[in-house]
């Protein structure tokens, strides 16, 4: 990484296939930073942070107290440990296609969620990430969720797998690159590919959880006002004696979900119908 200029100027970088680079220290420094905080499940250190950096704690002092300055880094007032904000998140909220999704969704899952008598949430793609931008939680005291702003792989949720499924063949390509490279086995892409079809063929998933045993996730995609799927309502279904509604009637009930969403998202009823149970590109 480029040494920071006395100057305070940006540094060029030599040009490569014709296009002019500049090294900007600062902001790299604070892009290292918030990349590097955003995987850490624990607080830390001003020199914890810049031992992982391979950077001195005078290089990234002032950085620090910038982004804690601005609500990206925060702490307690007697701790010395920074988190990572929710601002970043907040940030990408604030985007029009994704307050526009949040504002159609949002009411019809606080809908869903009391008939149901389960959890459900809403998932985007982000990279090769099922990124979960809404939570509602089941009105009965044992429940069910996750976390606003996890993200998962995206071949181990039924969200991302629907997403996948229902994408252009450019998007599955690649992810189904990024499969390959991640080392998975030819098992474990058998089984996307298997369960994309049948979630081409069916419009939905309804499928055990990976993660949790007992929980069963139903599944159902989102289509935007173009007939593209951009994003995927969950139920993960969790059966307990309070819970008196049927999987089979939540299935009912979350597909109903789906189409409202999709048509406050401007989706038309047929064309959810063909986009859901015979898109194949």
């Amino acid at each position: 990484m480029a040494h920071e200029q006395t100057n305070g100027e940006d540094e060029a970088l030599p040009e490569s296939a014709g296009k002019r680079s500049y090294s900007v220290p600062a902001a790299e420094k604070a892009l290292d930073i918030l990349e590097y905080m955003a995987g850490q499940p624990h607080a830390l250190t001003l020199t914890e942070i810049a031992a992982a950096l391979r950077r001195s704690v005078h290089e990234l002092y002032r950085v620090i107290q910038t982004l804690e300055a601005r609500g990206y880094l925060y702490r307690r007032a007697d701790s010395d440990r920074y988190r990572l904000s929710l601002k970043l998140f907040e940030l990408a909220h604030q985007m029009p296609s994704v307050r526009q999704l949040s504002d159609s969704a949002l009411p019809v899952m606080q809908a869903l969620s009391p008939v149901a008598q389960q959890s459900c949430h809403l998932a985007v793609l982000s990279g090769h990430e099922a990124l979960i931008v809404l939570q509602v939680d089941s009105p009965l005291p044992m429940r069910y969720s996750v976390m606003l702003g996890a993200k998962f792989d995206f071949a181990e949720t039924s969200s991302g797998v629907v997403i996948y499924a229902l994408s252009k063949d450019t998007v599955r390509e690649q992810l189904d690159a990024w499969l390959a490279q991640d080392g998975r086995s030819p098992e474990e892409l058998a089984s996307v590919a298997s369960r994309a079809a049948a979630i081409r063929a069916r419009g939905y998933e309804v499928q055990p959880s990976l993660a949790v045993s007992g929980v069963t996730n139903i599944s159902v995609p989102i289509f935007d006002h173009l007939g593209h799927v951009v994003a995927a309502l969950t139920v993960p279904y969790m059966p307990q004696r309070a819970a008196k509604v049927s999987l089979e009637r939540v299935r009912e009930l979350a597909l109903e979900a789906g189409r409202q969403v999709s048509t406050n998202l401007g989706a038309g009823a047929q064309r959810q119908d063909e986009m859901a149970g015979k898109r194949r590109g």
